[in-house]
């Protein structure tokens, strides 16, 4: 019987979702709406529901518009990824350098130097990372060098605290301390703060943990305060790490009460603090920390209902991710994603509650369809 409603459900969301795919295919022929709208379609149907043939229909339809040429050509290849931006091409540099192939990374690198689109900063950041984890810091030290001269507004601490963390690894202090201050001579206070982190966390590394806290709060500006969550995220990680959890939840609720949109707290920071608690087994004071961020953040993140709720699926605590699931559906500028849908249908199965299952597909249907229906307005 249990089998058989497995197959039931497995049946209706496949259905549901080919029912999809045909009215988005057999109406593409007949589409009147702005390139603009045309775009965000595309967008849709391939990252969406997967449906390359209906997304490939609705892009051709690109080159039959006779006003501006420019904007369709766009179009056509902003969906063919003829030209890869920065973003795409750091994805391949970061896949490169976790898989070992640090030769084809840096060819990349070499390549990018030559042609759009250049280097940023999250390419040096990996770049000089993979060679530091590889023990080559002259060629990470040459790579930073040329960072600083070849980008624009040079202020970012990531390449910085890659290099300072593996002379410190190496016991080279000097060179760890010089490159510290030299950071200084050409960034902002918030970034040196960051960069400090590092530091904090060598010297909790080497058993000194009272220097260690001695510079974290010397290094932020109320006395191991700070409302800016870029700054205060990397001291979480570090405090954590190191079991000084007392301090790290004062930081955050400091963060919480003092937040400000133009310094705000991002899901990383949010999920660090939510998995803390779930990792200690507190799934009620995870809840209470999502309900408390969400009352200060105006767009509280996707990113961190959705791992709340996940996490609690996960531990078995259904009832609790049902009840954020549901608060989730009141927000108004956010909305469950398909991987938060999944969780929930997973769990379901999991705990035999095939009906509750198959009503969570239909939910998940329903949502994609009133996302095309507002398409199609």
């Amino acid at each position: 019987m249990f089998s058989t409603k497995i197959a039931k459900l497995i049946f209706l969301a496949k259905t549901a979702k080919s029912c999809f795919f045909l009215t988005s295919s057999s109406s593409c022929t007949n589409v009147r709406c702005p390139l603009s709208m045309l775009g965000h379609r595309v967008h849709f149907l391939i990252n969406e529901v997967s449906d390359l043939d209906s997304a490939a229909n609705h892009a051709r339809l690109a080159v039959r518009k006779r006003l501006n040429p420019e904007k369709a050509l766009f179009t056509c290849n902003a969906m063919l990824l003829i030209k890869p931006d920065i973003a795409a091409c750091n994805l391949i540099i970061k896949s490169h350098c976790e898989e070992g192939r640090l030769d084809n990374a840096l060819r990349l690198y070499n390549h990018l130097l030559r042609h759009p689109p250049s280097p940023n900063h999250k390419t040096y950041d990996l770049l000089t990372k993979a060679l530091v984890d590889a023990g080559m810091m002259d060629q990470a030290l040459e790579l930073l060098l040329r960072g600083r001269a070849e980008l624009f507004n040079f202020q970012q601490p990531g390449m910085y605290m890659n290099l300072i963390g593996g002379f410190l690894q190496q016991g080279n202090l000097d060179m760890a301390y010089q490159l510290g201050d030299d950071f200084k001579t050409c960034s902002i206070r918030n970034k040196i703060t960051v960069l400090n982190s590092v530091f904090v966390e060598y010297l909790f590394k080497q058993g000194n943990d009272e220097k260690a806290m001695e510079l974290y709060r010397n290094s932020l500006n109320n006395d191991g305060f700070t409302a800016n969550g870029h700054v205060g995220h990397p001291y979480l990680e570090v405090l954590l790490k190191y079991g000084k959890k007392t301090q790290a939840w004062a930081l955050f609720e400091y963060m919480l009460d003092n937040y400000d949109e133009c310094i705000g707290l991002g899901d990383e920071t949010v999920n660090l603090m939510l998995n803390e608690c779930i990792k200690e087994g507190k799934f009620s004071d995870a809840v209470n920390i999502l309900a408390k961020s969400k009352a200060k953040l105006k767009y509280f993140p996707v990113g961190a209902y959705r791992n709340l709720i996940t996490k609690l699926c996960h531990n078995a605590r259904l009832s609790e991710a049902e009840s954020v699931f549901d608060e989730w559906l009141k927000q108004e500028f956010t909305k469950p994603d398909d991987a938060t849908y999944t969780s929930l249908i997973h769990a379901y199965i999991k705990a035999e509650r095939v009906e509750d299952a198959i009503e969570t597909v239909n939910q998940l249907m329903a949502a994609k369809l009133r996302r095309v229906t507002n398409m199609c307005l």
